[in-house]
This record gives structure tokens, C-alpha cells and sequence, in this order.
């Protein structure tokens, strides 16, 4: 998969592209580590531009962000996931885990945690 990370006023963006290669993990978190070090920190993923779903791997790389996020006080929420992924998330109730918002703006515009940068 492809990241593209854009800093968005308050929040970083995510954008997610491409298709999931081995190690998928380990790799985005060696490409995310150095953007995630702000307490705080508010990240928007947006799965618009992905282009194909392999849930073990897609969980790795949510599970791992989400552990960095929380460690950080911050908060993580996710966008524009496809039907497949929707019904997935639904099914195995990680809807409860992930915050899932239509489009980035709905994300943008929810209620955030404010932790602050403590």
C-alpha cells in the first residue's frame, strides 16, 4: 500500500492507496513513526484509493497505528471505507474499536477527544 500523509490544519491525513504488500505492518510503521510523535495527535485515514481488501492485513496496520495514537493521547478515525471493508468491520464488530465516518469531512467535523497536549 501506498501512504500519503498531508497535515491538515489540526489533523493528519492518511490516504491510503494501492494494494497491501508482505509485511504491510511493519513497514507503515517504520514510514508513520516519524509523523507520529505529537501529543494529541489527531489522524484521519481515508480508504478511498484503496484498492484491495485483505482483512488480516489491514488490521495489522490499524492495530498498530491505533496503539501508537493512543500512547500518545491522540485519537484515530477512519474514512471513506468501500462496502466490503464497511460490511467486514461490521460483521466482526471492530466498528466499536474504529471510529468510521462517511467522507473526511464528517471525520474532520465530528467530536474529537481533547486531550490536549499533556
Amino acid at each position: 500500500m501506498k501512504y500519503h500523509i498531508v497535515k491538515d490544519d489540526d489533523f493528519f491525513i492518511v490516504k491510503i492507496s494501492g494494494q497491501p504488500k508482505k509485511n504491510e505492518a511493519l513497514q507503515v510503521k517504520s514510514i508513520l513513526s516519524s509523523y507520529l510523535k505529537e501529543r494529541g495527535i489527531r489522524v484521519i485515514m481515508d480508504f478511498k484509493e484503496l484498492e484491495k481488501f485483505e482483512p488480516i492485513t489491514l488490521l495489522g496496520v490499524l492495530n498498530g497505528m491505533r496503539k501508537e495514537i493512543d500512547l500518545l493521547g491522540g485519537c484515530l478515525k477512519l474514512c471513506s471505507l468501500k462496502l466490503e471493508i464497511l460490511n467486514y468491520f461490521k460483521e466482526n464488530r471492530l466498528d466499536q474499536f474504529f471510529k468510521i465516518y462517511k467522507d473526511e469531512e464528517g471525520a474532520k467535523k465530528s467530536e474529537w477527544r481533547n486531550y490536549g497536549k499533556r
